[in-house]
């Protein structure tokens, strides 16, 4: 079995378990030590997969009759394809390439994506059954809630559920903070995949349906913090001290950010870096998303972005000390409409907190 970057091997696994490095400077970063264990190459393999915690991941799982408990097997079966990297799993006899199997170009498993974001149970088809090929991205797309992802006119979009993206969306653009853009999804988009009794619950519940434009390519992947804290822990360095001053702008910017959206999941698999695919060189911060967690009303969340704990509040506050931010275009803003009068009125609050120092 093989370990690919594109159509470049970067490591081998042997009959007898043993993993062969072939290319370490392209191996996807949590592997990137000196020795890889076969524990450790299944350990990556799996967090590839969706965990059965998601919305629909049962009703996923059961569609493509595959194991909800062994997610080494699932990664194996999509041979762990998705749409954050081009690395992917090719075992003995599989004489396919990157160009048949890439999920950037060719065709997606619809039926999958509707169950994705319905829960509706449909039918894996007969010639999907003979030929085995899975081909949907829904398999490895991490987070808890209900997305799948549609093309349109040769683009990838990710819909998901998730209003808050929205008004995110429109903080951060108004405060020049590197993030990806959101919009609701139109009736002609999710006719595709949602019922009308499905939308009718959507709307009833106060949510939209959401999509953002793919921001990686077959030439450029995200490089989660999560694993970029591995290859720290691995190689002796400490990975926030690294993170920032990798772009100390851009990671005080989300302190920040964060408090000023009272974002609630900002975990290590929710920011992070892109990595250029033909160097496996980091270039850059990955822009900031997934808020649709933000605008909690719970007060003293503890930050996930911080070396020691703090709340977002106290962690937006060493921030400013050290890079204070313009945010005086969110005086000039109406309130988003997806916000309440009271949400919008504690992130003006919190705004000025910031600028008081207090």
């Amino acid at each position: 079995m093989q370990l690919l970057l594109k159509d470049h091997p970067v490591m081998e696994i042997q009959d007898n378990g043993a993993c062969r490095i072939l290319d370490h400077d392209r191996l996807p970063f949590a592997l990137r030590k000196d020795r890889v264990s076969l524990e450790e190459f299944i350990e990556w393999a799996s967090g590839r997969t969706l965990s059965i915690g998601r919305s629909y991941a049962k009703e996923i799982l059961n569609t493509l009759r595959l194991s909800q408990t062994n997610r080494y097997a699932v990664c194996k079966a999509c041979r762990g394809l998705n749409l954050e990297d081009a690395y992917w799993i090719r075992q003995d006899g599989d004489e396919k390439t990157w160009q048949e199997v890439n999920l950037y170009h060719n065709p997606l498993s619809l039926f999958v994506t509707e169950v994705s974001l319905s829960g509706t149970i449909v039918h894996y088809t007969a010639e999907a059954h003979k030929t085995k090929e899975i081909r949907t991205p829904e398999l490895t797309t991490l987070g808890a809630s209900a997305k799948g992802w549609i093309r349109r006119d040769g683009t990838l979009c990710l819909h998901k559920v998730g209003k808050y993206e929205i008004p995110a969306d429109q903080i951060l653009t108004a405060l020049d903070i590197p993030h990806i853009h959101y919009h609701i999804s139109t009736e002609e988009e999710t006719d595709s995949y949602l019922t009308e009794d499905r939308k009718q619950w959507i709307r009833g519940v106060g949510e939209e349906v959401v999509n953002s434009r793919i921001f990686t390519s077959e030439d450029v992947s995200l490089v989660t913090f999560e694993e970029f804290r591995i290859y720290c822990e691995n190689n002796g360095m400490n990975a926030f001290r690294e993170a920032f001053e990798f772009n100390n702008e851009f990671y005080i910017g989300m302190q920040i950010a964060d408090y000023l959206l009272n974002n609630n999941d900002r975990h290590e698999q929710n920011w992070g870096f892109l990595m250029d695919n033909a160097t496996g060189k980091l270039t850059r911060y990955c822009p900031l998303f997934d808020h649709d967690h933000a605008f909690s009303s719970y007060e003293n969340i503890l930050s996930q972005t911080t070396e020691f704990t703090s709340t977002l509040k106290e962690a937006a506050r060493v921030a400013w000390e050290q890079l204070p931010m313009d945010l005086r275009a969110l005086e000039e803003m109406d309130r988003p409409a997806l916000l309440s009068d009271k949400q919008w009125g504690d992130v003006l609050r919190r705004k000025e907190e910031l600028e008081r120092g207090s």
